[in-house]
């Protein structure tokens, strides 16, 4: 698969339906958090809830400040109306009460009249708050007398059931207890200094919730995260070769980078805001709901128009986040590329091109950049825009309702600041949908990588460990291409290697020598034919039992930005976790007793120890990031060293020392002789006195093996050898043979 480009791997869609697959994978990650993420939820639910309570609270604050009425008259007077399906308002002086609406009510729909006044209760006459406290207690299923006045001089009587009290109603009765049932300008502002200590109250718990909620859900994001990129990293050290020689890896270190912040920042919205601000609109609305149902009519109306833009809006910004993404990538190969390679940019005096080359770069991330911010500055003033259209409608509904005597002052205020509740979440929601949608496009390259096939897979219990080599290694027709090209690099290679052979493999550049070890370190696999050990094909034992037989020497030496130790102690995995382990923990115990002497003899008999001691922290000396603080001598003998510790029965070694002065090289050429007694080896030469050296010597060109044999012989009848050997084999001496 290319990396960043538009791909499909295994349970993956380009479309929205993968990003859902792709989240719940993510969920799989997080369920060992899920310790912290449950009572982050629960905290961001109380968040919720306390949001709306404090809205609900608004309403008889209101209704205080706008009404020369307590809050238990009030309370009392709204279970009466319910029950009776009457809507009531008060005279001067608090009586009598005059009836405004009559609604269809069985008992009073018909016999009562609008704006007739409702005077007495089972024959006696009583104060409005007698009437509503009467009403408000009745016990369910009670029948009542209802006396009216119809005009000055028109009493009539009704007899009526009213509608049973349910549990919110009985809520509302026992609260009005606890407040003062008087209706002077004492009692209600004490009532409002209760009402606001509570708000107060419940805002503060809203508050430490909301911080425990966030923090909680942030670790778990953060941790999750670690888990998604130790996962990337599991895979991207099981990938083959084959992948690394295809694609470059500064795709990979940006996904790691960059997606991975991308996917955290989504996680905290999914966990948190997706919760969070539908839970405040929803319990919103529902207190709008409990005030005046019709608000539910303005909710529909302007729920889907907004939905609609905010998905349109998101498919647009997660377009555009993906080739952001895929630019950074580019940006990361860029940079490490010229970095690694600024002797050459300088040497050539290229800087003009590499800077011309990241600022074209940076101009088409940019633009992808501000697309985004584009759009994601204009889904809120849409949102809103549509919001205030749809709420200066029902305003205006609302006010009408409240000209006409069908609303209180106090119920249309709560009724405004419960809207602006539900479409503020709304409002936030667009945003939290735009940066799901970065993350999503994250999500897509995180679980490319995670979902590219690894070289063999894990807990294969066919694969049998490779035993020490006891006979041979045999090429039986191997024939490999490299993705892309035509010519095969190894091209029906017969070759056997018995045990312990020391077999130099020579030939121009481009023959397939390095190919040919690499097949044996299973880098590659044959495309045809097999590579058999003791007889049985290679295949047949898992890839890591075949690398640990094996010491490995590459051309391009590699050293870790590690100390000196660590570097050599990378030949043996074991002893290397313990190392780390003791840097990290040096109170405990890891059983070293001993393994910094077997370093110290490796490097001994790679000639390293003489240079290492002079080093102002000997073996423990922090070395640049690759090596750059050794000489290329040196690094070799490190390379040596760290052979010498894995002390594996197979060698291969890609002679490289064209570049490092002939002390250097004698003393690497006299470690390797040292080591290579009683081994297998490989040896991709380069050098007269190794070739001299080796039991056969392998002469490729073309991907196929042309000849073999020793030296004296091959010198006589091979005449690319003698070529090779007249004008790329140098001698001990420096001179051309």
């Amino acid at each position: 698969m290319a990396l960043g480009g538009p791909s499909k791997t295994r349970g993956e869609s380009t479309k929205s339906g993968g990003s859902l697959l792709h989240f719940m994978s993510i969920l799989k990650y997080s369920r060992p958090y899920y310790k912290y993420l449950v009572p982050g939820m629960i905290c961001i639910v109380v968040v919720a809830v306390t949001y709306s309570v404090n809205i609900a609270a608004m309403l008889p604050a209101f209704h205080l400040i706008a009404k020369n009425q307590g809050i238990p008259t009030w309370v009392h007077q709204s279970i009466a109306e319910k029950r009776l399906g009457l809507n009531l308002v008060f005279g001067e002086s608090n009586q009598p009460i005059g009836v405004v609406e009559v609604k269809n009510y069985k008992y009073l729909s018909g016999r009562v009249g609008d704006h007739d006044k409702l005077e007495r209760l089972n024959g006696r006459k009583l104060t409005a708050r007698e009437i509503c406290r009467e009403i408000a207690y009745l016990p369910n299923g009670s029948s009542v007398r209802l006396g009216f006045m119809k005009g000055k001089d028109e009493p009539y009587e009704v007899t009526a059931q009213p509608k049973d009290v349910n549990w919110s109603e009985r809520a509302m009765r026992y609260g009005a207890t606890w407040l003062p049932q008087g209706i002077e300008k004492g009692d209600r502002l004490r009532t409002l200094e209760l009402i606001l200590g509570v708000i107060i109250i419940i805002s503060i718990v809203g508050g430490i919730c909301r911080f425990f909620g966030e923090y909680l859900i942030a670790l778990t994001a953060a941790r999750t995260v670690v888990a998604l990129r130790r996962r990337m990293y599991q895979r991207v050290l099981n990938l083959p070769i084959s992948h690394f020689a295809s694609y470059g890896v500064g795709d990979l270190v940006s996904r790691f980078v960059q997606d991975s912040i991308d996917v955290y920042r989504g996680l905290n919205f999914v966990f948190a805001k997706s919760l969070r601000d539908p839970l405040k609109a929803l319990f919103a609305f529902l207190v709008a709901l409990a005030i005046d149902w019709r608000l539910t009519l303005v909710t529909v109306v302007c729920a889907p128009i907004a939905a609609v833009l905010i998905r349109r809006m998101g498919k647009m910004i997660r377009k555009a986040s993906k080739r952001l993404l895929q630019n950074y990538g580019r940006m990361v190969s860029v940079l490490e590329g010229t970095l690694i390679g600024i002797r050459v940019v300088k040497g050539y005096t290229m800087e003009t091109y590499e800077r011309t080359r990241l600022h074209n770069l940076d101009k088409d991330m940019l633009k992808h950049q501000l697309r985004i911010e584009r759009i994601d500055a204009l889904s809120s003033p849409v949102i809103e825009t549509v919001g205030q259209i749809v709420a200066s409608l029902a305003i205006i509904y609302f006010a009408q309702q409240m000209f006409e005597d069908r609303m209180e002052f106090s119920t249309f205020a709560a009724l405004g600041v419960a809207m602006a509740a539900i479409f503020d979440p709304m409002r936030k929601m667009s945003s939290f949908y735009n940066r799901l949608q970065s993350a999503n496009a994250a999500m897509d390259r995180v679980f490319e990588v995670i979902n590219l096939h690894e070289e063999e897979a894990r807990g294969n219990v066919a694969m049998q460990t490779l035993p020490p080599i006891a006979e041979s290694i045999e090429f039986r027709n191997v024939t490999y291409k490299y993705p892309g090209t035509d010519a095969p690099a190894i091209d029906q290679v017969n070759l056997l290697i018995r045990r312990g052979d020391r077999v130099a493999i020579v030939g121009p550049n481009g023959s397939g020598k390095t190919t040919l070890v690499s097949l044996i370190l299973r880098f590659f696999e044959p495309q045809e034919g097999e590579i058999a050990i003791d007889g049985r094909n290679m295949r047949d034992y898992s890839i890591a039992s075949v690398r640990r037989q094996m010491s490995l020497i590459t051309q391009d030496t590699v050293i870790f930005a590690d100390t000196i130790a660590n570097n050599i102690a990378y030949g043996d995995d074991r002893l290397l976790r313990r190392r780390v382990l003791q840097r990290r923990h040096p109170e405990r115990h890891y059983h070293l007793n001993g393994q910094n002497e077997r370093i110290a003899a490796a490097a001994k008999a790679a000639y390293a120890d003489e240079f290492i001691r002079e080093k102002p922290d000997g073996y423990e000396t922090l070395v640049g990031e690759h090596g750059t603080t050794l000489s290329g001598g040196q690094k070799q003998r490190l390379s040596i060293a760290r052979a010498i510790l894995r002390n594996a029965p197979i060698f291969i070694f890609d002679e490289a020392t064209s570049q490092i002065d002939s002390e250097s090289e004698q003393k690497i050429h006299d470690a390797v002789e040292r080591f290579l007694e009683g081994r297998t080896a490989l040896i991709i030469a380069h050098r007269f006195s190794t070739i001299l050296q080796a039991d056969r010597i392998v002469v490729m060109d073309r991907g196929k093996i042309i000849d073999s044999g020793r030296h004296e012989e091959l010198i006589g009848r091979c005449k690319l050898y003698q070529n090779l050997y007249g004008t790329q084999i140098i001698d001990d001496s420096g001179t051309r043979k």
